[in-house]
């Protein structure tokens, strides 16, 4: 047990120094989107050389902004947004108006192109799960030519908020007589995501490792249209909801979350537990509704595709990714799959494996443990820090544990470290304030 209380320590003293720091948190994401962004954009085999000499000089300068505001001690968060626009949105922007001026979806990810097929079978007057399609043009996407036909063809695993969402825009596009790409959605919600994580009532410094490691991160790949900041997003803005007292706001935003990905269920539950148990609960009304706003997006956008073919939605979004669909999603990445594969204890990467069963097993206790933690101090740091821990354990023993999903992770204990500390520090703020004592419990 001691060595198990050393290595948990000093994994800790790690986190807080690499990932809790300005500083050498814009240097592990920084340097690591400087190198990414090189390879994709800036080396010129992708888009003009030109185009990607400005982009990295764009970079440049904006990082240079960066280390200059971190010297002189202000200015440092408007500093960190020209980076993220450096690095996210420009790369985006420029993929963007290539793919208009061309008609080749260079460098998009698969998921946001099937996403505008989505829309297309939506419009046509036909159901988005259960289409085959390797029958569009996603069978002449780039990463398809010339391979075997990915199972990925035969099933949409996104819920229906994901082409929900762009549906308006797309539609608008095409009044207008406009080209349509759903990664303009995208940049909006980059946009809206980092608005709120700018606006919370934090300490520059809370704020800016929560920039870094959301939009600093290139295993998001956000700019080639990976969908990852729709639900971390929604998740974030029901955190500075919390942090500014809007319970409702927050159950409906963390709501819109689980709507976009199965991901936030964790989260979800450990809210509702936090409601339950909020100190004062002298408006039941109040917390029915926030309740029933955590389950509100949820109902509305999935029940009718599920009424529409109950089979195709569990296939494509279910049964596909759990492995027990005959086209299943392939074993493998940085898990629990990926190490039986490397150590042969399947025989491929398409095996029928019971990890549902061990994810069950795993992720429960860990849920009951979390849940406790939640209803002894009702506060949205636990939500995140107990959330991100279940989620961490269910994806490690899932079927694949893909690189954004690291990513995803890795931003989650960095918002709930921020969002902890920020509390604490408000807390001392309101104490000193008020007169009471500093370290005083306080639901964030």
């Amino acid at each position: 047990m001691s060595a198990i209380r050393r290595v948990s320590s000093r994994v800790r003293r790690l986190y807080r120094r690499a990932l809790l720091r300005p500083l050498p948190a814009l240097l592990l994401f920084g340097s690591l989107t400087a190198v990414s962004n090189w390879l994709w954009y800036g080396g010129g085999p992708f888009l003009a050389r030109g185009v990607g000499t400005a982009l990295m000089l764009a970079f440049a300068l904006a990082a240079a902004a960066v280390l200059l505001a971190l010297g002189r001690g202000r200015g440092q968060l408007r500093a960190m947004t020209l980076l993220v626009v450096a690095a996210v949105a420009l790369p985006a922007v420029a993929l963007i108006a290539y793919r208009l001026r061309s008609g080749a979806p260079l460098l998009m990810h698969d998921g946001a192109y099937q996403t505008e097929e989505a829309i297309r079978f939506l419009l046509s007057g036909r159901d988005p799960y259960g289409q085959d399609y390797a029958l569009t043009s996603m069978r002449l996407w780039h990463w398809y030519v010339n391979q075997p036909i990915d199972p990925a063809l035969f099933h949409y695993v996104y819920y229906p908020l994901t082409f929900l969402l762009p549906l308006p825009f797309a539609l608008a596009a095409a009044a207008l007589h406009l080209p349509f790409d759903v990664r303009l959605v995208s940049v909006a919600a980059i946009a809206a995501t980092a608005g709120a994580l700018l606006a919370m009532p934090w300490r520059w410094e809370w704020r800016w490792v929560a920039l870094c490691a959301l939009f600093l991160d290139p295993f998001f790949f956000m700019a080639q249209g990976r969908n990852d900041v729709l639900w971390l997003g929604a998740l974030t803005l029901g955190v500075l909801a919390t942090a500014r007292g809007r319970t409702l706001l927050a159950s409906l935003a963390i709501g819109v979350a689980f709507a976009f990905k199965p991901f936030a269920i964790f989260f979800l539950a450990l809210q509702a537990i936090a409601l339950l148990r909020t100190p004062g609960r002298a408006r039941p009304a109040l917390t029915a509704a926030a309740l029933a706003l955590l389950a509100l997006s949820a109902l509305v956008t999935i029940t009718p595709f599920w009424l529409w073919n109950p089979h195709a939605f569990w296939a494509d979004t279910v049964a596909f990714v759990a492995g027990t669909d005959p086209h299943s999603y392939p074993m493998g990445g940085w898990g629990l799959a990926g190490i039986l594969l490397a150590l042969h204890l399947v025989p491929n990467p398409h095996a029928s494996v019971p990890l549902g069963m061990v994810q069950a097993a795993v992720c429960l206790p860990a849920l009951a443990w979390a849940g406790r933690r939640v209803w002894e101090r009702p506060t949205m740091p636990r939500v995140l820090a107990g959330g991100t821990l279940v989620l961490a354990l269910f994806l490690f023993c899932g079927r694949f544990l893909n690189d954004n999903y690291l990513a995803g992770l890795l931003y989650l204990a960095v918002l709930s470290g921020a969002a902890r500390r920020g509390t604490t520090s408000a807390a001392r703020i309101a104490g000193a304030t008020a007169g009471a004592p500093a370290d005083r419990p306080v639901a964030a």
